[in-house]
């Protein structure tokens, strides 16, 4: 997956030529009591002051709090005391605080609607950013390739670049996977003289909608900001490739994606946080590809106790007579007996050309087309008592053999 130059939009007279990190602002959205658990890898790998001036971030959560040099900052203080207050929704932000008084901690998820007094505050209060980019405390964005890739757009314009989501009629970027506004995105839509009571005017419906990252995709919409690429005419497009939901591990790899830019993943584990920017320390994001630092180390022929999330074909007694086989799989006998034999079904993959990897459990072969790193069970696992072992096979080479 190597960020090739010629898969970014080309540059031009109003293109962002050479964006740094101070021409940003980074947000990081955290909760009331699990910044005590997320927060602080983000400290040594996200906010590392060698990474990005700190002048040019803020962490956002439902509560005030310090820790060392940085400050978390309650963005929902600006509410009216009336809504927060009496609105059910924020039940669980006023009992944040009573438990946290009283030296208990109350675990809870994130509010509705805090996306918009977010980004209202953003803009309001770095009013000289090009781009707002928002990472969450599970989430690692690899800045630099950001940086690189938001380079391509004018950031006067209306971009808003990210994850595709979309939910009645309402296209946004999803929240998790991180994503980029740029100023002239705010200007339209915040920034607007009808868009100075946004998040009065619109808390009705945020607090309706359980989801923050659709309440601003409504907002934006509303304003005419929309998420995509406008160079391509493509709301799919414009990051909706890098900005990834899941882990790398949970993440698929196919020729569709082969060259895009890998710009973050979502439900990430600090150790996956801290692999993540030891990673992106020693990469050049040009000739490196993450699949061949990340990924390809960990593929073998074939692991016990494993699945790698295989899912093209599902083939079992039953579903051969019937599942249509690919023109490439050129013969038809390994298809058939494929699920009588962990053997059999990597045969079955070796002789369907376009297959890189295969599972096998107890009278079931998957196939498929794509690579996925997938996950293990270890061995003092309840499972591995439970089940009959399973196994996962790679043929790796032929993805490596894939191009632009």
């Amino acid at each position: 997956m190597p960020v090739a130059e010629k898969t970014r939009p080309d540059s031009g007279p109003g293109t962002s030529a050479n964006l740094t990190q101070d021409d940003v602002l980074l947000i990081l959205k955290t909760g009331a009591t699990v910044l005590w658990r997320r927060l602080p890898i983000h400290l040594s790998t996200t906010l590392a002051p060698e990474r990005i001036n700190p002048q040019n971030t803020v962490i956002y959560a439902d509560i005030e709090a310090k820790i060392g040099p940085h400050r978390v900052v309650d963005v929902l203080d600006g509410l009216p005391q009336s809504v927060l207050h009496s609105s059910p929704s924020f039940e669980a932000y006023r009992e944040a605080r009573d438990w946290q008084a009283n030296n208990y901690y109350l675990e809870q998820a994130g509010l509705p609607g805090d996306f918009l007094p977010l980004i209202s505050r953003a803009g309001r209060d770095w009013p000289r950013a090009k781009w707002y980019i928002y990472t969450e405390d599970d989430t690692y964005l690899f800045l630099p390739n950001v940086l690189r890739y938001l380079s391509a757009y004018d950031h006067r314009e209306p971009h808003w670049l990210g994850g595709l989501g979309e939910m009645l009629g309402v296209t946004f970027a999803h929240g998790g996977s991180g994503f980029a506004l740029s100023r002239g995105a705010w200007e339209r839509s915040f920034g607007n003289r009808a868009g100075e009571d946004l998040v009065a005017k619109y808390h009705t419906f945020v607090e309706g909608s359980s989801f923050g990252d659709y309440a601003l995709g409504k907002v934006l919409n509303d304003f005419g900001v929309h998420l995509g690429d406008p160079q391509t005419n493509d709301r799919k497009e414009g990051g909706a490739w890098g900005f990834n939901g899941l882990p790398h591990w949970r993440h698929e790899f196919t020729q569709e994606n082969w060259c895009k830019p890998v710009l973050s993943w979502h439900h990430a584990h600090s150790r996956d946080i801290a692999m993540y920017y030891e990673l992106e320390k020693s990469w050049n994001f040009e000739e490196v590809y993450f699949y061949k630092l990340a990924i390809a180390p960990s593929l073998s022929r074939r692991k016990a106790w494993w699945d790698n999330q295989s899912g093209r074909y599902h083939l079992t007694p039953q579903s051969v007579l019937t599942v249509e086989r690919p023109e490439d799989a050129s013969d038809g006998s390994l298809w058939t007996k494929s699920w009588k034999s962990d053997m059999d079904c990597e045969a079955a993959c070796q002789g369907w050309r376009s297959c890189v990897q295969w599972y096998y459990y107890q009278y079931e072969c998957k196939l498929d087309d794509r690579i996925w790193l997938g996950h293990g069970y270890p061995e003092s696992m309840r499972y591995r008592k439970e089940k009959l072992e399973s196994v996962s096979g790679w043929l790796a080479d032929r993805a490596a053999a894939w191009t632009c």
